[in-house]
């Protein structure tokens, strides 16, 4: 007799299991799905691309033929202080810099390819500039940051987003 009371509470607590699944399929699911719907919506208002992740806006993939390579301090490293890490300890970056500059941007004639030498100590000053912002722990944790900031200011200097695609650091040490 306690066998089949026991079968009988199991097959009652599957029975009640089942049908809670049922309503979680039928009326959570929808829900889901519409708001996946609403989040797809606003994204093509905001125009995310949502597969990537990244602004719809952001500069396209750009083919090494179209790239030149211009190494600023003609090659040698430069020596710039950074800030402050509350250490008491004096800290620098000694670097070498190298800008992937847009053949097919609008500002490539002006600024760029044999150019760029003109505006080398400006180039320097800029990159100065940002780097004086950033701590050794900064540059040691996160040197792309510092590498997107140094691309941006440039190109705001320069007044074209997409004239420097990539700033590089033939070599780096930081004390």
């Amino acid at each position: 007799m306690k066998k089949s009371i026991l079968t009988i509470i199991s097959f009652a607590l599957s029975l009640v299991n089942l049908i809670l699944t049922a309503v979680i399929v039928f009326a959570v699911v929808p829900e889901i799905n519409n708001v996946n719907s609403l989040i797809t919506k606003v994204a093509e208002a905001i125009e995310l691309d949502i597969s990537t992740g990244t602004d719809a806006d952001a500069t396209e993939a750009i083919s090494p033929e179209s790239l030149y390579i211009y190494s600023v301090n003609s090659g040698e490293t430069m020596t710039i202080n950074l800030k402050g890490s509350g250490d008491g300890e004096a800290h620098f970056l000694i670097v070498a810099i190298t800008l992937s500059e847009n053949t097919l941007s609008e500002k490539y004639e002006t600024f760029g390819g044999d150019n760029s030498a003109t505006y080398d100590a400006v180039i320097r000053s800029q990159i100065n500039s940002v780097v004086a912002k950033y701590t050794i722990n900064d540059v040691e944790s996160d040197t792309a940051a510092l590498q997107t900031d140094i691309k941006d200011t440039l190109n705001e200097y320069f007044g074209d987003s997409a004239f420097i695609v990539d700033v590089g650091f033939s070599s780096i040490t930081y004390q």
